[in-house]
């Protein structure tokens, strides 16, 4: 990895998270005040920008080491965040949240049955009408296509790589983390379940779901099979 492809990851990594934030927001528009479940926040890159916007957001992931650089960087900004350590099979809120995104293909790490359920839980999160954005991998423009990817922290002490294969609508995601002030190396592994829309509109309507819009992509364009992304936005019912 060559500093000139970390230097253009840097940029993408400001301009990339500030035109998501602005999709996230012009898509729910939500009053300023509301409050956003971001489920599986990663390192809080969005959680961070939406409270800047003034929403009421609370991060959640499983990766005590993202949770860390996301704590670290709300302060740096001087944002309110609650961020908590959960695995999404067991968050128990009840009508707490207007809204909950879950963001850049942190869906499908389960079975079908638990996949599911992961959707009724975060039903019950919602508030009556809350509405809940999904960004998946567009399965169908995968078989065709290369969606490895490197980002930068903004701080520019992390840099995080993903290498994605496809087989038999499995998705293999390779995730390293490195710390470019100590060297440290953090890996993992893990599959994810690649939904078509048919499959995601039929769970999500067995959960007391309504599809609202599907999308290709953070600009809006239409959803279709050559879009790289399938971000749908649903509303609970």
């Amino acid at each position: 990895m060559t500093q000139d492809v970390l230097n253009d990851n840097k940029t993408y990594s400001l301009a990339g998270t500030l035109q998501e934030v602005h999709f996230i927001n012009s898509v729910l528009n939500l009053s300023p005040s509301a409050s956003i479940l971001d489920l599986y926040c990663g390192y809080g890159r969005h959680a961070i920008e939406l409270a800047k916007l003034g929403f009421h957001v609370t991060g959640i992931d499983a990766t005590a080491e993202f949770l860390a650089i996301a704590n670290q960087k709300a302060r740096e900004e001087h944002v309110n965040i609650t961020f908590e350590q959960c695995d999404m099979r067991k968050i128990a809120y009840q009508n707490e949240f207007d809204a909950i995104i879950n963001m850049f293909a942190a869906f499908g790490y389960f079975s079908d049955e638990e996949n599911a359920d992961v959707l009724r839980l975060i039903n019950a999160a919602l508030r009556p009408n809350g509405l809940f954005l999904i960004d998946l991998l567009n399965r169908d423009w995968m078989v065709n296509n290369n969606l490895n990817r490197y980002w930068r922290h903004p701080s520019g002490e992390y840099v995080l790589s993903y290498k994605i294969e496809l087989q038999s609508g499995i998705t293999t995601m390779k995730r390293q983390l490195i710390n470019q002030v100590t060297g440290t190396k953090m890996q993992y592994e893990f599959v994810l379940r690649a939904y078509s829309l048919a499959e995601m509109a039929a769970i999500l309507k067995q959960n007391d779901f309504t599809i609202k819009a599907t999308y290709g992509g953070f600009d809006q364009q239409p959803y279709g099979s050559e879009t790289p992304r399938m971000i749908i936005l649903a509303q609970k019912k």
